[in-house]
């Protein structure tokens, strides 16, 4: 290491010290803020934009997530990472369409000067990032969500700040196909909302889930059959609900 890189210093803000590393559970999710803090501290401060491919290619952040003994390769781990972190609302993910399709993704950090920036990149006040050897205009820059505040949305109903939390709670607590799993499966039994998802993660969680039991089982009408689910993963909240 030379002297210029040991005399050199990266701007971590207090609010992340404080507000969101308590909270990180997952070292995937610590690893990607870090290395955005790390790219991030250039000319315009903490308000530059970083690349997916940035990320996806950063040695040290490579070389962290394959020494934590995960058996995810590094490349999902850091797109794991920057889901969390944007559900947990530390960072903002956007992407830039240019004129012949081709998209480019990226991240900043949430602060209040980089909300406006991306909001000046959407009305186009204000030039989005482009990569190196991208030629095409852009066309269009979109606010990226995360998958399950997508699905939860389209499925269930308005992403609040109360089940962000619980969502981001969800994600690091059980596989992001399992809620995916669990929504659908409040969608077929017509319990469109976050109590029903939470009991069948839960008794997932404490009764596993085997694969014939985690069809959704109809009758010849088309109508759910509950009562096909009493002996198997669902039991629990079916017999709940009956006492209830």
């Amino acid at each position: 290491m030379s002297n210029k890189d040991q005399n050199r210093t990266i701007e971590i803000p207090a609010w992340f010290l404080e507000d969101v590393a308590p909270q990180i559970r997952e070292i995937a999710e610590l690893q990607v803020m870090l290395s955005v803090f790390r790219n991030a501290n250039g000319v315009e401060g903490l308000g530059e934009p970083i690349s997916l491919e940035t990320l996806l290619r950063d040695p040290g952040l490579v070389a962290s997530l394959r020494m934590d003994g995960s058996v995810q390769p590094p490349d999902n781990q850091i797109r794991r990472g920057i889901e969390l972190a944007t559900a947990r609302d530390a960072l903002l993910e956007f992407s830039v369409t240019a004129e012949d399709q081709t998209a480019t993704e990226w991240v900043m950090l949430a602060t209040p000067d980089n909300r406006i920036k991306l909001e000046r990149y959407r009305s186009g006040e204000l030039e989005p990032p482009a990569p190196g050897e991208q030629t095409q205009p852009p066309r269009s820059v979109e606010r990226s969500r995360p998958g399950i505040f997508k699905l939860y949305e389209q499925n269930i109903g308005l992403v609040t700040p109360i089940i962000a939390d619980r969502l981001v709670e969800a994600l690091e607590l059980y596989p992001q196909s399992w809620i995916e799993d669990a929504i659908e499966a409040a969608v077929s039994y017509n319990r469109r909302n976050w109590r029903y998802i939470q009991r069948i993660l839960e008794t997932w969680a404490t009764e596993g889930r085997s694969h014939e039991a985690n069809k959704r089982h109809q009758s010849s009408t088309g109508e759910i059959d509950p009562e096909r689910h009493l002996s198997g993963d669902y039991a629990a909240i079916f017999r709940r609900r009956r006492r209830e």
